[in-house]
């Protein structure tokens, strides 16, 4: 077969009858070094489409789709198309994804189709407005934020396991979606309550933390007037049955936060959401939380987090309740004051960020010691 190599920008157009745009693949198609390649139609792929280098984009203002007999591999992706990429097949990137605007779709009642993230790949500009609606999939990461949600809202779900050759799959339903638990209640828990606004199913085969959010669309309020009343539950397989997957840590309000469950195996369990507990549970780890007001008046008008001197570098990420990255700085001392660092269309960045709870994450010295918690802008 014949093997086309890219090593120059090509941007492909192709216009059949009618509306269908489609580009077909039926050879062997690599991306080598600076090589681009911008899809401006559907992707047929019955080929091999290898990306040792460059970027594949996805563009354009109609939903397009990735189809075939195999699985395309990049190593650098974006999408900026307001309507999104279905995904009918899996897709693989192994370096960078850039989230621009519009989501990369996938069918939520398979979970054979995903975005496969591999090796150390990452990503960038995730928000309401781009990111996966549907299923992700990472293999061989300790951490990871799945930058998941649904037609409108980005809801991240965060696993920390301590095995590496690991292997987990999420997806994000709200409103129940198109699938239905019981309400049966493990007998031996404190369990009250389950929410039935949303969930997340999550695949892996190892034992994991989790860290999720609720926010006013998960609607707490209605279920509980405490938010220490809230934990994380799963659907468990073997009994059918909601259990208490407990919390180690939880900071918020009824109507906005943030909770981290204890370890637990996630193939055990068929959704993840919240739960109410008969009575107010302490968090068992506290972690590292702070409040930041940047009043004016040289008290906490800054983060400062004190743990950071003990390292020679560090890298820190913030997190708004929806899992928007809204400040990220290498070798961080003293600098976030409420305001963001990144551009954010939806964010003016002189006014600065709103009162509410975030969630951080530090990546220290050479070993990448994890530090992260949660704090309080309060203006």
């Amino acid at each position: 077969m014949r093997k086309i190599m890219l090593i120059f920008t090509i941007y492909l157009l192709v216009t059949l009858v009618g509306k269908a745009q489609t580009f077909r693949n039926f050879g062997d198609i690599e991306i080598h070094s600076n090589g681009r390649i911008g899809f401006y139609s559907s992707l047929e792929n019955d080929g091999s489409f290898e990306n040792f280098g460059g970027l594949a984009g996805f563009y354009g203002g109609s939903l397009n789709s990735v189809s075939g007999t195999f699985s395309p591999k990049f190593y650098d992706l974006e999408i900026y198309n307001e309507e999104g990429v279905l995904l009918q097949i899996p897709m693989e990137v192994s370096n960078n994804t850039n989230f621009i605007f519009g989501d990369f779709i996938t069918p939520k009642l398979m979970n054979t189709t995903s975005l496969e993230f591999i090796s150390d790949s990452f990503y960038n500009g995730e928000s309401n407005f781009s990111k996966v609606n549907g299923y992700i999939s990472i293999t061989n990461k300790q951490s990871f934020l799945f930058p998941i949600g649904d037609e409108s809202y980005l809801r991240p779900l965060k696993i920390d396991t301590k095995k590496r050759t690991s292997f987990f799959k999420t997806a994000f339903f709200y409103e129940n979606g198109n699938l239905n638990f019981s309400d049966s209640l493990d007998s031996e828990s404190e369990l009250l309550l389950i929410s039935n606004a949303e969930y997340w199913i999550l695949e892996g085969n190892a034992t994991t933390l989790i860290t999720i959010g609720w926010d006013d669309r998960s609607y707490l309020e209605e279920l509980t007037n405490d938010e220490n009343n809230i934990t994380v539950v799963g659907f468990k397989k073997d009994t059918n049955q909601w259990v208490d997957l407990g919390a180690t840590e939880r900071i918020g309000n009824i109507e906005e936060g943030f909770i981290t469950s204890e370890l637990f195996f996630p193939d055990k369990y068929s959704a993840i959401t919240f739960g109410i507990l008969e009575t107010t549970k302490p968090v068992t780890n506290k972690g590292y939380h702070y409040i930041v007001t940047p009043n004016g008046d040289g008290i906490n008008d800054f983060l400062l987090i004190p743990e950071l001197e003990d390292y020679d570098s560090n890298r820190l990420l913030i997190f708004d309740r929806n899992g928007l990255k809204v400040f990220e700085q290498e070798n961080y001392y003293d600098e976030f004051n409420g305001k963001v660092s990144i551009p954010i269309s939806a964010l003016n960045r002189d006014k600065g960020l709103p009162e509410g709870v975030y969630f951080y994450l530090v990546y220290a010295g050479e070993e990448n010691f994890r530090i992260q918690g949660f704090l309080y802008l309060k203006r």
